[in-house]
């Protein structure tokens, strides 16, 4: 058997050393690929995860946010139309979107398709009993709608009847009636239920045609008022009563799966990683006791002229790149030092690559002599991907960032739309890098121009444009995105310094909250915008709509507010003038009756003296 071995050629005896540390290195490459492709797809997961715990923080505070104060609004109450519910089933939607997708990933998994299932059963129990929440607060209404409409018209009718009664003991009623919505206490309904017996015996004790109409009327507000109660009581007069409270429990419950599914994905990460390490470890070591065994058994069968690639291969072997090997022949063992001195470019240069990339230089260039091998196309397609990942969550980072900043300027809500206006678009052509903007907001079928930045004055000589003309006001019959890549030469001009030019692209976006137009978005740039950079002004166009929509209510309302205060006072004033006029009619009234009485006394003293001189007349 040495025989046969020391027969061998050297080039048999190298390839047969050097092939099998070969393979543990391409094995040990591909398993790092294999590892990083794993972990780049878990990390994806993750951040579906973290995208629906978000979605399902939406969804809580939409539905708190439509508890207080949103089934208050009058859209609700007349159309059933709402933006916290709105907001909620878009964030309910995009839940279920992210589970569908995490149970098709995970189908081989009966503990993540349980898990997901837990989390779809209670967003669709909270869906459920969300749709209850909103027919409740529906029925109940606000002020004139619903039942609350109803109990004001019951007490309307009480108050303007023609019967008198005691008027403290229906404001007593009011009070209890304020009382209880304000603090959402049952004794006040007791306290009422009592008031309204004594009011009523009170009633009935009138001799009045109209008494029984009033008594129908207090015994229908006492019916209204208790069904509003009910109501409550269904609602929850408490945030963990009642039907807030089945929503408050589910929520909570959701969460526990959700940090379940969270900790289970992150548990399984760090296990594959562990795992990955162990197995790259084991093939190191084996490789390099490999290395080490075949340096030395080769040492004792090859003859002294091939030490020096021995004293090379122990140097690789340690974790270092010995320096070139000096070829002084030709045969096998020149041509061996060759085949080596190859071998180590090949491994330097895939080593300075890993380098750079784990610098983060993820454009650097591979070694073109080498760019073919396994090896480099197995590092070349790592560093496309994680480019590629890269490149994704700085697009992520972007839009988040530049959502989070938007939401901080249309927070502010104190500020009129022209200064917000102004504010939004200063940042949004900043942020997107582009050139010139305007913001315009239809007024009274007009597209009105409220804000506009670096824009030239040729263009805006006009304040206003009509729905159809031009661009814009295109954009606004037709609500949708128009995005131009070629710019007539005639249409607005980019000025600076050094003169004007026409922009690269122009891009006129609707502003709309569902199927309302409200106004059109124009941005104009050198740089072409991309798709996601289109998309996001989209998103903020949206956000923008939903601003000018809750501005528009703010004024209308006040308008509204101004007009009831100033009728009030005339209705105050005029009965001011009507109580006047009774007090002088009163007045004159009882100057003719005095007047009256001193007629007809002097009218009897004449009768007397008439009588008196008659008598001594004929006597």
């Amino acid at each position: 058997m040495k025989n046969w071995i020391l027969s061998l050629k050297i080039r048999a005896k190298l390839l047969a050393a050097f092939g099998s540390i070969l393979l543990f290195s391409i094995l040990l490459i591909l398993l790092s690929v294999s590892s990083i492709n794993r972990v780049i797809k878990n990390k994806a997961i993750n951040e579906k995860i973290e995208m629906l715990k978000r979605s399902a923080e939406s969804q809580e505070f939409a539905i708190k946010e439509f508890t207080y104060e949103g089934y208050k609004e009058k859209n609700f109450q007349e159309f059933n139309k709402s933006t916290f519910v709105v907001s909620y089933d878009l964030n309910f939607r995009k839940a279920v979107s992210i589970l569908n997708e995490l149970e098709d990933n995970f189908k081989d998994s009966t503990t993540i398709q349980n898990t997901v299932g837990d989390i779809n059963q209670s967003l669709m129990i909270i869906h459920s009993e969300f749709d209850s929440l909103k027919n409740y607060l529906k029925e109940r209404g606000f002020k004139d709608y619903g039942l609350e409409g109803s109990l004001r018209k019951a007490v309307h009718q009480i108050e303007n009847s023609n019967v008198n009664f005691d008027k403290a003991q229906l404001l007593t009623l009011r009070r209890n009636e304020k009382d209880f919505f304000l603090r959402r206490d049952l004794k006040y309904r007791d306290d009422f239920i009592k008031n309204a017996e004594i009011f009523i015996a009170s009633v009935s004790k009138t001799k009045s045609p109209s008494v029984i109409m009033v008594l129908e009327n207090l015994a229908n507000y006492k019916a209204e008022f208790l069904k509003v109660i009910d109501l409550e009581i269904k609602i929850g007069l408490k945030t963990d009563e009642g039907i807030r409270g089945k929503l408050k429990d589910q929520l909570e419950a959701l969460k526990v799966p959700l940090e379940s599914f969270s900790s289970t994905l992150k548990a399984k990460s760090e296990n594959q990683i562990t795992e990955i390490m162990i197995v790259l470890w084991v093939i190191f070591a084996v490789q390099f006791i490999a290395g080490i065994f075949l340096a030395i058994f080769y040492a004792n069968l090859i003859t002294k002229a091939i030490k020096e690639i021995r004293n090379a291969m122990q140097t690789l072997a340690s974790g270092t790149f010995p320096e070139k090997l000096t070829i002084k022949t030709t045969e096998e063992i020149g041509q061996t030092k060759m085949a080596l001195n190859l071998f180590l470019e090949r491994l330097q240069a895939a080593t300075g690559f890993a380098h750079r990339m784990g610098d983060g230089e993820l454009t650097a260039k591979y070694d073109s002599r080498f760019d073919n091998d396994v090896m480099a196309i197995s590092i070349i397609q790592m560093q496309k991907k994680l480019k590629e990942a890269d490149e994704r969550q700085s697009k992520i980072n972007w839009v988040n960032k530049g959502a989070a900043q938007f939401s901080e300027i249309i927070k502010n809500e104190a500020e009129d739309i022209s200064s917000l206006g102004d504010k939004i678009l200063s940042s949004l052509v900043k942020y997107l890098n582009v050139n010139q903007g305007a913001l315009f907001i239809i007024q009274e079928q007009r597209l009105v121009r409220v804000s506009s930045y670096a824009y030239g004055k040729k263009k805006f000589l006009a304040e206003s444009i009509e729905l159809g003309q031009g661009l814009v006001g295109q954009c606004a019959l037709e609500r949708q995105t128009i995005y131009l890549k070629q710019i007539p030469t005639d249409y607005i001009k980019i000025t600076s310094g050094l003169g004007e030019a026409t922009p690269n692209n122009v891009i006129i976006i609707p502003i709309k909250l569902r199927d309302q137009i409200l106004g059109v978005l124009e941005l104009a740039s050198f740089t072409i915008l991309e798709s996601f950079k289109v998309e996001f002004v989209e998103r903020i166009s949206e956000n923008i709509a939903s601003l000018i929509f809750n501005k528009q209510n703010v004024s209308q309302t006040q308008r509204l507010l101004k007009e009831s205060q100033e009728r009030a006072e005339i209705l105050t004033q005029q009965e001011e003038e009507m109580r006047q006029n009774s007090e002088e009619l009163q007045a004159t009234q009882e100057e003719m009756m005095r007047q009256k009485t001193e007629l007809e006394r002097e009218i009897e003293i004449l009768r007397h003296r008439l009588k008196t001189s008659h008598e001594l007349t004929y006597a």
